[in-house]
């Protein structure tokens, strides 16, 4: 997932809040914070998945079905696999409006189960470096509480007025594909489990 979103990201500007979220996703642009830091920038938010924390870490370590939900990817494969460490390589094509910007990337991934993933970028096309951390809580009411900051600097950039609005809102869909994934797996669990 941070390789899909960080791949994405190219010449942002200071990000604002943005008109109001659709009631159907679980994830809202405005709950996006993007910030530039010379060359740099950075990207946070904070999301409720309301399934176990068990049912968040497998979606979001599942890096080979990412494909069959984020539309922008083409491909995600897992190229070394151990119990703390991923190495994962995605391609797709990030699109922001009337721009779009294929990319590829290899990241590795450093798991603590069902507490974080720290990704670091091994390569890529799109980013000079990337940094990203996932981290899940469980809440009072039986969900997840994620929280997700990333670091990075571009190679290319979009122009200073698109970049702050597509990518919070670019972001926001993706994590919200990510949570309707998490969510439609849990009630399959449940249905499986009757």
């Amino acid at each position: 997932m941070a390789t899909l979103l960080l791949a994405s990201v190219c010449g942002l500007a200071n990000a604002e809040t943005y008109g109001t979220p659709p009631r159907n996703e679980p994830v809202a642009s405005q709950d996006v914070r993007v910030e530039r830091h010379g060359n740099a920038f950075s990207i946070d938010t904070v999301m409720l998945a309301p399934v176990p924390p068990a049912v968040a870490w497998d979606v979001l370590t599942d890096f080979e079905h990412m494909p069959r939900y984020q539309s922008q990817l083409k491909s995600s494969e897992v190229l070394e696999r151990s119990a703390q460490r991923l190495l994962v390589r995605q391609k797709g094509v990030a699109r922001f409006g009337p721009f779009s910007s294929e990319f590829e990337s290899v990241r590795e991934m450093a798991l603590t189960p069902q507490r974080s993933i720290r990704a670091k970028q091994v390569s890529g096309s799109t980013l000079r470096q990337m940094a990203s951390l996932m981290t899940l809580e469980p809440d009072s009411n039986g969900g997840t509480r994620l929280t997700y900051h990333a670091e990075m600097e571009p190679t290319l950039g979009l122009p200073p007025l698109v970049g702050p609005a597509a990518v919070q809102h670019e972001t926001a869909q993706q994590f919200s594909a990510l949570v309707r994934e998490m969510v439609r797996r849990h009630g399959a669990q449940r249905t499986a489990a009757r």
